[in-house]
């Protein structure tokens, strides 16, 4: 029996990560979250073992989705997006794929970094190693510093709960900008721009497509695997990402250009035939529920 605390998102569609694709949903709230699935699959990862962590600390945000995949609609278990920062900190590299393992020992540095720069400069000790600091007597900054962050805390509330306030302001802020002499050269400039940028969505796929694409490679990776027993499911979707990726010349499918899109989806039906001497449904109505 499924849960109740399932939720049904507003929209779904897949993302590029790590040279594979992870499916992002977005919840009534308006809050995105990733599979939980997905981002193991890229990562090389035992998605049962980073469930445990994840649903083990307090700060990390999980919630089930239905999530439609084709014609199936399947139950799966999704990380804040604005979690996903911390968890990536606290995983340990895959051992057993040498490409994943240094792409994210690469964000955890970097994520590393970024923390160590925050504290410096909430503290006000150098942004650098601490042999730099001569006098141990500096240290007597950091209390004071982590203290202030009450202050900061309390701050930041206030800040919210005036934020229909601070909307107003900007609404007639805007008003006046719009009536200042030589706005509309502005507005024409913007214009031209947006112009240019539907233009460039327009060369893209749309998200049905998108998700089409995704349906596909997955279905494909899931063939594989069941055809292989030396190939975990992960490897094997990586493999056919890979595999698509090649032959259409792009480093990540959403590079794709619309107008390849039927190419696209008989590439994949045709490889999924000679794998299984089965048809592979396209789809491409995909909805959400």
């Amino acid at each position: 029996m499924e849960p109740s605390n399932v939720q049904t998102p507003t929209e779904q569609l897949p993302i590029t990560l790590f040279d594979g694709a992870v499916l992002a949903a977005r919840a009534a709230n308006g809050h995105i979250y990733l599979v939980v699935r997905d981002l193991c699959t890229v990562l090389s990862l035992v998605s049962s073992s980073q469930l445990r962590a994840i649903r083990a600390d307090e700060r990390l945000h999980l919630a089930a989705f239905r999530l439609r995949i084709g014609n199936q609609v399947r139950t799966q278990d999704c990380l804040l997006l604005d979690d996903i920062p911390l968890w990536l900190v606290k995983v340990r590299p895959p051992r057993g794929n040498t490409d994943a393992a240094e792409r994210l020992r690469y964000v955890q540095n970097y994520l590393i970094a970024s923390v160590r720069s925050a504290f410096a400069a909430l503290t006000g000790l150098p942004d650098a190693p601490s042999n730099q600091i001569e006098d141990l007597q500096e240290l007597d900054i950091i209390d004071p510093s982590l203290q202030a962050l009450r202050s900061l805390a309390e701050r930041q509330t206030h800040i919210e709960a005036s934020q229909d306030q601070a909307r107003e302001v900007w609404r007639d802020l805007a008003a006046q900008i719009r009536d200042l002499q030589g706005v509309l050269p502005l507005v024409e400039e913007l214009r031209t721009r947006m112009q240019e940028v539907e233009r460039q969505i327009g060369m893209r796929m749309s998200p049905a497509q998108r998700n089409t694409i995704y349906r596909l490679v997955q279905a494909y990776g899931e063939a594989h695997a069941a055809r292989n027993s030396q190939l975990k499911l992960g490897s094997a979707i990586r493999k056919c990402w890979a595999e698509f990726n090649a032959r259409f010349g792009i480093a990540t499918y959403t590079d794709l250009p619309a107008d390849r899109f039927t190419e696209a989806v008989q590439f994949v039906q045709n490889q999924y035939r000679a794998l299984t001497g089965m048809e592979l449904e396209a789809g491409t109505q995909e909805r959400l529920l």
